[in-house]
């Protein structure tokens, strides 16, 4: 039988934590929230690389196999070649990217939140020393000589029109699903059913955890 191998997107502030603690209580299930390292926006193939041995070495013990991270998203067409061409992968592996989109406005105002409290701003090119950095300032895309609101809302709507794409192109491996849909025992059901289990666990616990 094959595995699963499932990676969770969405723009961020959208539900991906609660997403993987939902595939946590699933049957022979191993899930992670942003595995360890962070993986570049772009130009990072030994990350992914290494991500996947990981989840490939889990998947001995585990029948699905899944992580989130919003940076997956510019790596998707990279992880479908990698799948298709090679005989390993596609025979031992169901891939699936189950991505999760919330409403605009309540997104770009969680992340201004988020970005205020962490006193940090991953989304513009920046020499602002009172600003926090890390590794995460490299995990998002550069929206400079516009405003963080702005910035904010261009990277929501570039986000989603890449995703929109690979969901027109890959459907059966592919698919955006409402952040909503985690709190309702069909949406639930609709996801799990597109990962792939037969036998479906549905947490009322869900909802409370945020976003």
């Amino acid at each position: 039988m094959k595995k699963n191998l499932v990676f969770g997107i969405g723009s961020g502030r959208c539900g991906t934590a609660s997403l993987a603690y939902l595939m946590s209580q699933q049957e022979s299930t191993h899930s992670s929230h942003e595995l360890f390292p962070v993986l570049k926006w772009s130009d990072d193939m030994s990350t992914l690389t290494y991500k996947w041995t990981l989840m490939d070495h889990q998947s001995h013990l585990f029948d699905t196999v899944f992580d989130t991270g919003t940076y997956y998203l510019n790596y998707v067409q990279s992880l479908i070649n990698g799948w298709n061409n090679h005989e390993y992968a596609k025979e031992r592996y169901n891939l699936k990217f189950v991505c999760l989109k919330r409403e605009k406005e309540a997104t770009v105002k969680s992340f201004l939140e988020k970005f205020k409290r962490q006193n940090n701003n991953p989304l513009q090119n920046h020499n602002d020393a009172s600003l926090v950095t890390n590794e995460w300032d490299l995990a998002f895309p550069k929206y400079d000589g516009v405003s963080l609101r702005e910035a904010v809302e261009n990277y929501y709507d570039d986000y989603y029109d890449i995703a929109e794409q690979f969901q027109k192109h890959n459907p059966e491996i592919f698919k955006i699903f409402d952040t909503e849909d985690l709190n309702s025992q069909q949406g639930v059901s609709s996801i799990l059913s597109f990962v792939g289990y037969e036998n479906s666990v549905f947490s009322t616990n869900i909802k409370k955890r945020g976003h």
